[in-house]
């Protein structure tokens, strides 16, 4: 009862993501054809999506490559993942906060500033005197 169940879930599933994509296909060529303003913003993000894909599947390659090599290998634990499987990207670093130099101010500032509300001008003073 419970395998039925799955299976006809699995279905449903299957076949409402399979009608989408149909819709979003025919939808895509029929804007394309009609609308030729259109046709360079389509191909772009049709580029975008393509480039992600690749993206993916080499990323979900690589995944099941370090899954492999430290699941099945037995000094698993001193390997390094990146020199073992081929990474040549250096690993991101967090970058200090830059401070904000002081900018002094001018009458024309004040008179732009006057077009706001007393409240926002408030609000705006305290963030300026937060930051210094």
């Amino acid at each position: 009862m419970g395998d039925c169940i799955f299976l006809i879930m699995f279905t449903l599933i299957t076949l409402t993501f399979s009608l989408f994509f149909i819709g979003l296909t025919g939808w895509t060529i029929s804007t394309y054809l009609v609308k030729e303003n259109s046709q360079k913003f389509i191909e772009e993000e049709l580029k975008n999506l393509f480039d992600i894909c690749r993206r993916l599947f080499v990323s979900i390659n690589t995944f099941i490559k370090v899954l492999v090599k430290f699941s099945f290998s037995p000094d698993s634990r001193e390997a390094n993942p990146s020199e073992s499987i081929g990474f040549n990207e250096q690993p991101l670093k967090f970058v200090p906060p830059v401070k904000a130099a002081e900018v002094p101010v001018h009458e024309d500032e004040d008179n732009a500033l006057s077009s706001f509300s007393p409240e926002l001008i408030e609000v705006i003073t305290e963030e300026e005197e937060k930051v210094a």
